[in-house]
């Protein structure tokens, strides 16, 4: 989730403020070349990790991606013929969505707060979300999620994702990248959990492992 005035999850570890800065600014200024970044430090597995959510969203009509960013997630479930509102408060992700999606009529690009989004209640089949900042761990956006949801729909984050292996031109640095590319085997049990909120029936983690590396995933259901 694309927000620069939040701390991402995992990618960057507590502590390394250097690393932290350099970050937000590909959710600023350098924003047109974040997905090159993504795409010189991960390969194709940056995307591989976003898709462990599209099982989760199979029977979802309308869908909401929060931290939209530059737009690949939602061109992925616009391909699967679902109505989709692409949301970011980032001006300069907004516009590389906007471009990215354009072939797709049923998407929609909006700016905004994930703690107080412009929706009505229940107005959703799902919410996604991947790679988000601390705010992923708020009390307030956690409710305004179940808030837009319909009974029984769903809220899927990809929270954090940990490599098989590097890009072979990645490995030579990665001494440079220090905790980034050297941290321990991921444990999701491990990792910080939104606050439960009255609205959702079920919140719990799951772990996916693929060719690409193991997947954290946070699961929650609104009740019926």
């Amino acid at each position: 989730m694309p927000e620069s005035s939040h701390r991402r999850l995992r990618l960057i570890p507590r502590g390394q403020d250097v690393q932290q800065s350099v970050l937000e600014l590909f959710y600023g200024p350098l924003a047109p070349v974040y997905p090159l970044l993504t795409r010189m430090l991960f390969g194709n597995a940056w995307q591989a990790w976003q898709r462990n959510a599209l099982p989760w969203l199979a029977g979802a009509r309308v869908v909401a991606e929060i931290g939209c960013g530059p737009g690949d997630f939602a061109t992925d479930l616009a391909a699967q013929g679902k109505r989709v509102l692409a949301i970011d408060r980032s001006p300069t992700m907004i516009r590389l969505a906007r471009r990215r999606v354009a072939r797709f009529q049923r998407v929609w690009i909006v700016r905004a707060d994930a703690q107080r989004l412009p929706l009505r209640d229940a107005c959703l089949d799902a919410v996604v979300t991947t790679f988000p900042t601390e705010v992923f761990l708020t009390y307030e956006m956690t409710s305004e999620v179940a808030r837009v949801l319909r009974p029984g729909g769903l809220y899927v984050a990809v929270v954090a994702a940990q490599p098989r292996s590097w890009p072979w031109w990645i490995r030579p640095f990665r001494r440079l990248l220090g905790p980034v590319a050297n941290h321990p085997p991921l444990d999701c049990r491990r990792l910080p959990a939104p606050p439960p909120v009255p609205l959702f029936a079920e919140m719990r983690w799951e772990t996916q492992q693929d060719a690409t590396g193991r997947v954290c995933l946070w699961i929650a259901r609104r009740g019926d």
